[in-house]
């Protein structure tokens, strides 16, 4: 569901703000590459010291983290939309930005057995054998602000194709962490009462715990950088 609104957002955004800008309007296209992924984005001047932009964004990356003591297979996969107002003071390039950002950005992983041959799930050592897997995914608010300053106005009547860069954070709240076991087939979990609400219990503490570790990416950094042409 997710990933169906990320691709009308923009549509329903681009539609709403040509519909909103004047006839006269200046309006460019750039390509960027940004901590939000790779990206494309179109500008619209609404007047000589006020831009509107659209982007979309993505990017996949793997990498082997730990996490609670417990190492995993990670992909990160980011895909968002943002939808922010520039600010040119007097008309120049530089630029003060707020705005609004879809983010449906994820990260996934698969643990890797440890060779103790035990998880710390929760802080009481469980054996692999029990519970096989780890499947963990961390995602985190969907509609969220960003705020930023930057060089470059796309639709400046001066030059046809020009460079641009921004510093901003999107305020993206605090990380959902999901734990699903991949038990295998004739575990005791499954068999010895009272064995899987026990794991259930781990479960949630080493959530909490993923998640008081996450807590150091509410705010995540955007650093860009990209090209624009001007129509």
């Amino acid at each position: 569901m997710r990933d169906k609104v990320s691709l009308a957002l923009p549509a329903v955004l681009l539609f709403t703000v040509i519909t909103a800008t004047p006839a006269h309007a200046e309006l460019a296209i750039a390509a960027k590459a940004s901590t939000l992924g790779l990206g494309a984005e179109l500008t619209a001047g609404l007047s000589r010291q006020w831009n509107v932009r659209l982007g979309v964004n993505g990017f996949n990356y793997s990498e082997r983290r730990e996490a609670s003591d417990i190492e995993y297979d990670a992909e990160a996969s980011l895909r968002n939309g943002t939808a922010l107002l520039d600010w040119h003071p007097g008309g120049s390039t530089f630029r003060l930005t707020g705005g609004l950002v879809y983010n449906g950005n994820e990260v996934t992983g698969s643990s890797l057995p440890p060779a103790s041959g035990f998880y710390d799930i929760g802080g009481v050592p469980v054996p692999v054998g029990l519970v096989g897997t780890l499947d963990a995914e961390a995602d985190f608010d969907t509609f969220v602000p960003y705020a930023g300053l930057g060089f470059g106005n796309a639709v400046s009547t001066n030059r046809k194709i020009g460079f641009f860069l921004d510093l901003g954070v999107v305020f993206q709240g605090e990380a959902d962490v999901t734990l699903t076991p991949i038990i295998p087939a004739g575990s005791p979990i499954n068999t010895v009462p009272g064995a899987r609400e026990a794991l259930d219990i781990l479960l949630q503490r080493e959530e909490l715990e993923l998640e008081d570790e996450a807590s150091d990416y509410d705010l995540y950094p955007v650093v860009a950088i990209g090209l624009s042409y001007r129509f």
